[in-house]
Formats: structure tokens, sequence, C-alpha cells
């Protein structure tokens, strides 16, 4: 103790010591200016001199200025109560070492520090709960509000609690050219735009109150408008009037038989309560379609007719234009394949637009590499356009594989535009994936790929491939071989099979197949598949099969005709009259694809059909379905009059697929005969894979049908439908249950001209039904009579009774006022430009039309099904006049 005492006694003198110095200590005087009269000022600004705290970490008041660091993190601040219960020991330690010297508190005084302290607290946390939540603390973009209390009497409580999730990207830029070419007017040769574009992706789950929630989810990127959801939400006490108000997506679910709800709307929906009686209304618009599956002895059937028109479009795609080439004559001779390729190894690539961080490649694709007759002149090598597919087969990929700017990422762009190419159109450059081998399928013999997933519009689509053909191997594109060894930020070389804007007039558009149709089923099953190919004759009223006028083909079936029928179920010869289910050529199973062997069959192959009969060509011929984009073809409805229709039946199993997008929760209902089963108990439903799993073996083996029927989503609401409806629900007690329900849904058409069988639905619907439910101890006691029986469930008596009426209506359009639908509008004959003159007594020119429509005018008034909720009815009225 006392040489510490003596240490701290020099340390002590020596302070002093310096201090005196210091103090003692006088600036030399300014040597400059020794006659200027200015004397040294010293700095005015304030110093401040930390000092250390007095007393016990309780006594005084910390500083509260942020400049000034905290107490260390390993500080501790240890509080006991001593020996004699009377007074508190404060230590302020560092390890082992105390920090400061201890001190002491009576108990009295740490009994007002903690009440103070506690006081502090109450007051900071109100003034944080009236000033709003403090962003930091609670991680919050939006802070909890809390607003005046009148608001309680209304939502169930004064704050607003917003938290957001997403993110919203904006790119601005422009793009100006210069182009100094005298052939050009001097106000083009200068060009010049802005380029903008907005992503937003946002999920906000808001709340006001106890009573009001939002839900939005917001994307401006989906596909469809039932990808995006909003829904507010408004539920109030037991015992108010208004028990809940929604807006937005809402739904209708009704527990009867001959009034079905609905479930994808998008509206306003009110639920009111006045003593018993319960009021549910509904203004809305409809977005989504009722369908219906029946499986019978446990296989899945149903009927299909699919147009023409509705090829499966941007998922298959031809290799190259060698394969295309090739694709009618490899399979002229069903069901054999005489092709001699054999693909031995694919890889595919395509724009990166599910933030994916694996198998990425700065890839360019262009259009002409491995064309033996390319689209540009420039790169021609003097090759027949029939010859296979190559690197080799023009100079493309000899100029770019031997040119170091066409690896670099940075100046690949550059280098191509010099060649004259132009990228959308010759290249694409994009930050691609390559996609796994389980996310496509391609035919080796055939030469085409089948993706999965459709691709999206702004996606680009690239492969490489190596195959065999007449025993000689060729390659297009670079495989995994050719670019492993290079860096992965350098430029892989691809075959081009779809850019970013496909256009009609470059080659790129017929390597999409438009022969593939989608029967949106899956695990078809070649027994009891049935297949015909239909033509709607309009002059006749009727399908027909076969071609009536004399041609080659009269009489033919449509099936045969199309080299869609030549061997009977077992393969043999001759043809049976139906579809020749040829697995991996004609049909796939798996996915449930028919694959025409043609590439056109309605366009240049009927046309081959026909040859020498001009005015058959004309009628039947449908070339403007492969030289348009499929929406403008769409809209020709002179030439799509050909429809593919049968039936299919699934695999036999416990699992019911249900086709579509989007199952509706709460839509499916099996019925097994006329008994509805349980969902939980009988069966069991997968919204999310748009499956059923029947828990119930008996059912499947059950000689009655499974009758499923469900709600999907809409793809393309062409035909605006609105639905108005209300239900009444009286209880006169526990048991008893009025019910009445109407509703009423109106379409609105998309052309002025209404054709016969597209007329737009008003239908109208009401009914009453009845349900009564009580326990019976009478049927309990009788059951407990029966020897070795004893219950442990009370019986229940149920009854129900139902009554409807369906009321059709007629819609009026603003070109018509009384409902009426075309039989043809006449706009796409030809015949009618023929005109004869003859004269009136007035001296005026009348038109004379040709025989087979003078004279003719119909006029009819049609209400058709398409209506979730509502039971299909027409009635229609028809006038003839000559």
């Amino acid at each position: 103790m006392l040489g510490w005492w003596s240490q701290a006694e020099e340390l002590r003198s020596a302070s002093r010591f310096k201090f005196t110095i210091l103090k003692n200590l006088q600036l030399p005087q300014d040597t400059v200016r020794k006659d200027s009269s200015e004397a040294y000022i010293p700095s005015r600004r304030p110093t401040f001199v930390p000092s250390d705290r007095r007393g016990s970490p309780f006594s005084t008041r910390p500083n509260s200025s942020p400049l000034l660091l905290g107490q260390p993190s390993n500080l501790q601040l240890n509080v006991e109560l001593d020996d004699s219960l009377q007074e508190y020991r404060i230590t302020e330690t560092i390890g082992d070492i105390n920090y400061r010297p201890p001190s002491t508190m009576s108990l009295r005084e740490y009994s007002e520090w903690q009440q103070r302290q506690a006081i502090r607290d109450y007051w900071r946390a109100k003034s944080a709960g009236l000033d709003g939540e403090s962003v930091v603390s609670s991680n919050r973009l939006i802070p909890k509000l809390y607003i005046s209390p009148m608001f309680d009497r209304i939502f169930g409580g004064n704050y607003v609690d917003i938290q957001p999730n997403g993110n919203v990207s904006l790119k601005f830029g422009a793009r100006f050219n210069r182009n100094q070419n005298p052939s050009i007017p001097l106000s083009q040769q200068r060009t010049g735009d802005f380029d903008f574009e907005q992503n937003i992706s946002l999920n906000l789950v808001g709340q006001i109150g106890e009573k009001m929630r939002l839900n939005f989810n917001w994307d401006n990127n989906a596909n469809f408008d039932f990808e995006n959801n909003m829904k507010l939400d408004y539920t109030g006490y037991e015992e108010e009037i208004v028990r809940k108000v929604e807006a937005g997506n809402v739904s209708l679910p009704l527990n009867n038989s001959l009034i079905m709800g609905a479930q994808n709307l998008f509206g306003i929906k009110t639920q009111l309560q006045f003593g018993r009686l319960g009021v549910t209304t509904i203004a809305s618009s409809v977005r989504g379609t009722n369908d219906e599956v029946v499986v019978q002895n446990g296989a899945q059937n149903k009927r299909f007719s699919i147009r023409v028109d509705e090829y499966d479009n941007n998922r298959h795609f031809y290799l190259s234009q060698f394969f295309r080439g090739r694709y009618n004559e490899s399979l002229k001779n069903l069901p054999l394949v005489n092709s001699g390729i054999v693909i031995r190894r694919l890889e595919l690539y395509v724009t990166n637009n599910n933030r994916s961080t694996e198998n990425l490649r700065n890839m360019v694709a262009y259009m002409d590499l491995g064309e033996a007759d390319p689209f540009r002149d420039q790169f021609g090598s003097g090759r027949p356009a029939t010859a296979p597919a190559d690197n080799a087969a023009n100079t493309l990929y000899g100029q770019i594989a031997r040119n170091s700017s066409a690896r670099d990422n940075s100046q690949v762009d550059t280098y191509l535009n010099s060649l004259g190419l132009k990228k959308g159109i010759d290249f694409e450059h994009v930050r691609a994936r390559k996609l796994d081998p389980r996310e496509y399928k391609f035919n080796p013999q055939l030469g085409y790929i089948s993706l999965n997933t459709q691709l999206l519009p702004d996606q680009v689509l690239g492969v490489a491939f190596e195959y065999t053909y007449n025993g000689k191997t060729y390659q297009v594109g670079e495989l995994v071989d050719d670019y492993q060894n290079l860096n992965s930020e350098e430029v892989v070389h691809l075959k081009l099979l779809r850019a970013t804007s496909p256009s009609l007039e470059y080659p790129t558009w017929d390597l999409m197949m438009k022969n593939v149709y989608s029967l949106d089923a899956t695990q078809l099953n070649r027994e009891n598949f049935q297949l015909q190919l239909i033509y709607k004759d309009d002059e006749t009223g009727v399908d027909i099969t076969s071609i009536k006028e004399p041609s080659p083909i009269q009489n033919i079936p449509l099936v045969e005709v199309f080299n869609l029928d030549n061997v009977n179920t077992n393969n043999d010869k001759p043809s049976d009259g139906n579809f020749d289910f040829l697995s991996g050529i004609t049909i796939d199973p798996e996915t449930g694809r028919i694959f025409f062997p043609q590439v056109e069959p309605f366009g240049d192959y009927l046309a081959q059909k026909l040859e020498g009969r001009p005015e058959l060509i004309e009628k039947y011929v449908f070339q403007e379905l492969y030289e348009q984009t499929q929406t403008d073809a769409q809209q020709n409805n002179v030439k799509a009059k050909f429809y593919i229709n049968g039936r299919f039946q699934a695999s036999s199993a416990d699992e019911i697929m249900l086709p579509g997008f989007r199952i509706a929760e709460g839509s499916v209902a099996v019925y097994s005969g006329g008994t509805r089963l349980v969902e939980g108990t009988d069966y069991q439903v997968f919204y999310d894979l748009g499956r059923i799993k029947i828990l119930n073996p008996s059912y499947i083996s059950s000689a009655n049908d499974l009758r499923v029927t469900y709600e999907k989503a809409e793809l393309l609401n062409i035909q605006p439908r609105t639905m108005l409806g209300a239900r009444f629900d009286y209880r006169l007690s526990d048991d008893v249950n009025l019910g009445a329900t109407v509703l009423t849904i109106n379409e609105q058409a998309y052309i002025n001209r209404v054709s016969i069988g597209d007329e737009p639905t008003n239908n109208t619907i009401y009914g009453f039904d009845l349900n009564l439910q009580k326990e019976s101890r009478f049927l309990t006691k009788m059951t407990d009579a029966i020897p070795l029986i004893q219950t442990k469930e009370p019986s229940l008596v149920t009854f129900s009774g139902e009554f409807a009426q369906l009321i059709p209506g007629q819609t009026k359009s603003n070109a018509n006022e009384d409902g009426a639908s075309y039989i043809d509008d006449f706009e796409g004959r030809r015949r009618l430009t023929a005109w004869a003159a003859s004269t009136t007594p007035t001296g005026a020119w009348q038109p004379r039309l040709p025989r087979w429509c003078r004279g003719l005018a119909w006029s009819t008034r049609t209400t058709a099904p398409k209506s979730p909720g509502i039971p299909s009815t027409r009635s229609s009225t028809a006038t003839a006049t000559t």
C-alpha cells in the first residue's frame, strides 16, 4: 500500500509540474509584423473538457449528447444489498478490476430512483405511441399511426398499421441516332426516343383498428388479371347490423345443388343481419368459368372441342429450317418414321427472368447460324438450301468464332453491327439460363423441342445441338465442351429459335410450330380415346367429317386426309376411322398434346390435296393461320371452320386431374351418382396442383360415375360479365333455416354483330330452399336396442328441399336493340361483289344478289350458357323471308 501511495504521489507531482509549465508558458510575439499594434487574440470558440461523473451511477443524470460515447460494453454494473440490509453496494467492474470506486445508496434512495425510472419509461413509451414508432427499432417503412379516438367507434380501434413489402424499379434513358446519309431527308437523319421501363411488385398488408383489413398483391409483369389480388375486408361485431363488407376479390359460395355460387369475382359484397334475417348482396364482374370432369369406372373421361386457330403457341419449336423442311416427308408413311436423324446432345438457354443464379451465361443467338440458306445473302456458302444444318453450312460461324470481339461481352454488339446485323432481328444478346432437361422434351428423330412452360413475350430462346444424319455428325451452336474453358463473362454462340419480338417477315417465325394442340389434360390412355376432325358447314348447318364436293378427297374422312388414320388399334392396316394413337409421334400422352404430321396441315398441305379445284381451295384452305399472328388469325371467322373434337380417358387411379388454371378454393364438389361426397373425409383437394385425391376407395370401384364440378380462372375475358344477386337466410330456430336466392348475370358482346352461337348471356334465376336438422333420441334408443351395438354419437334427422326457376332474357347491344344475331354479315363473301342491273319503274338501279342468298333475312334471339351459378338454357326464334 505504501509503495502504491508513493507512486501515486509522484504522478500527482508530475502533473502539478506540467500544469505549472503550461500556465507560465507565454506565446512568442508575432515576428512578421513587429510594428503592428494588433496583439494575438485567442479563439472564441468554446472548448469542451469532458469530466467524469461524481457519485454513484444513479445519483447524477448521464449526459445525453449523441457526440459522447456511452459506457464501454464490457463494463458491468452490480447492485447488491449489503449484510446490514439497509444499504445497497454499487460497483462498476471490468473483468475483476474495479473501474470506479464503489459507492452506496440507502434503501429509501434506491426505491425512489426505481419509482422515478418507471415513471420516465412509461411516459417515453406513451410518447412513442402518439408520435409513431421508431423506424429503426421496428424495421417498418411506415410506422404504426394512432389517430383520433373517434375512429374507435367505426373501426374498433384508433390505429393504422400498414406493412408494405416488395420492390419498385425505374429505368429511364434515351437513345438518339444520327445517320449522315445524303439520300435521307435532313429532318430524318436525326432520330431519337426515350426509353422508359417501370416494374412494380408490391405486397401490402394493412389494418385499421380491429375491423378493417387490407390485402393487396400487385405485379405489373403478371400475365393475367387473376394473378393480381386486392381485397378490402370490414368485419363488424356480432351484435351489429353490418356483419361484413368485402371489396375487391370476393366470392359467393352457395350450399345449393340447383343454384351454384361463384368464387372468382371482383366487386363488392355485403353481409347484413336484421334479427333472425341474414342478407347477403353482391355486385361484381365474373372472372371464372365452371367446368366438369366425369370419371367412369375409375378413369377420367372428358370431351374436348378445339378450333384450329387455338394451337399451342410459344412452346414448340423446330431446331432449324432443315428439320422443318423434312418434317412432312419423315412422317409420310406413318406409323413408320423415316428421317435418318438422331439428335445426340442438346442444350437450351432462355432469358433469365426468375432471378436464378445458377447455370447463367452471356448468350448471343443468331438467326442464320447453321442455315444452309441464310436470310442474309452475305453469309451464303453456295450449298443447296436442303443441306443439313451445321456450323459450316454458311460463313457466319467462321467469322464470329475467329474474332475476339465476338467473345467480348462489352464489344460483341458493336462488332455484329459492323457486320450489318441488327439486334432483335439477326441476333439477340442476353443473360440466359441453361434449362434443366426436366424443363423440356425433344424429339430426337424429327428435330423439335417442347417446353414445359410457355415463353413470355420478352424471352429469348437459344439452342445448341449435335446430331447424326445418314451416318455423319453435325453440330449447330456451341455445346458445353466448346465453352467450358472460357471465362464465365465471355459470350456463347447459339442458334436463335425465338427473338424478343418475332416478326412475320423473318425465318424465326416459321420455326415456331403451329400444328400442336393441347387437350388440357395429362396421363392420357389409348383406351377409349377418340378424335375426329370436323368442318362446320354454314350452308347445311351441320358438322361434316368429310368434304362432299367433287375433289380428290371427296367423302374421305378428314382424319384420314390429314394422315392421322392409317392403322387400327393394333397398328395394323387398314385404317379404322379413328385417330392413330402413336405415342411420341401424333400424341404426347404425358402432356396431352396432339401433333399433326404436317407443318401446315390446314394451309398448303390441304391446298395440295385440293389441287385443280380453286373454288374449294378458297373455301377450305386456311393459309392465314400460318402467315398471321394467332390473335389476327382468330378474328377470321370465315375460314376458322375446322374443329378437333373427341373424348379422352385419363389413367385409372385415385387422383383426378382438374384441367385449367387457378382452381378456386371451395368451388370443387364431387358427386357419386346423386350423392355429394364430403371434402376431407371422402376426398382431398390440392388447389395449387389442380388435383383431387379420393380417400375412400369404394367410390373408385363403384359402378356409379364420379362427377367433379369446379371453377377455374379465365385466361382471357373477351366478353365482360356482370353478376348481381342477393341471398336471404331466415332462421326459425337453431334447427330450421329458410333460404331464398336471386341471381342475374349479364354478358356484354365484344362486337356489334353477334354470330349464332356467340350470343351474350342475360339470365336470371331465383329459388327457395328449406333445411332442417334435428337430433332424435328415439333413433338413438332404437339403435341401442340392437344386440351388441351401443352408439356414442347422437342420431340426426336432416331434411332439405329446393326449388329454382330460370328466366332467360336477351342482351341488347348498341347497334341492335332487339338482340338479334347474324348467320353471316357477307363481308367476307366475294360473290357479293357481282351485281346485276335491273330497271325499276322509276329508272333506279337495284342490286341483284346471287340465288343462294336472295331474299334471305334471319333474326334470332338467344340466351346462351357461359354463366357460373346459372344453368345453361337457350331459347331462340328464327324467321326466314323470301
